[in-house]
């Protein structure tokens, strides 16, 4: 058991969502490795931005435990506290996409999303 604290950096808020998605899957499997082969449209609302993350990661997580969706690639608008994002990925293979570790969700703990001069800094933890 542990966590993983992860820092993502963007020049908008969409490019966080993104990358915090890259950084949360890349705990799981090689990201690098997935075709693009399946697309997925999301729609989210939240009550806050943290929130709005929270949902986020944990639809992601979704994806690949229920749906075994390995998602490759992201793109994500943020509109208010709505996020619409098209992701794109093929089922997951462990042979092919390798495993590191299981991820058992995300909290709000230290939990931080910081807009500063339009660039954004979020921090999330992770539950291994």
């Amino acid at each position: 058991m542990g966590d993983a604290l992860l820092e993502v950096k963007g020049s908008t808020i969409n490019e966080c969502f993104e990358g915090a998605a890259y950084a949360f899957l890349s705990l799981t499997y090689d990201v690098k490795k997935v075709n693009l082969k399946v697309n997925r449209s999301i729609e989210l609302d939240g009550m806050d931005l943290e929130n709005l993350l929270y949902k986020w990661l944990e639809k992601l997580l979704i994806l690949l435990t229920a749906e075994n969706l390995a998602v490759g690639k992201a793109s994500v608008s943020i509109n208010g506290l709505r996020l619409e994002a098209d992701v794109w990925g093929e089922r997951y293979s462990r042979k092919k996409h390798g495993f590191k570790i299981e991820v058992k969700g995300i909290t709000y703990h230290l939990m931080s999303i910081e807009m500063l001069s339009e660039k954004c800094k979020m921090r999330f933890l992770a539950d291994l």
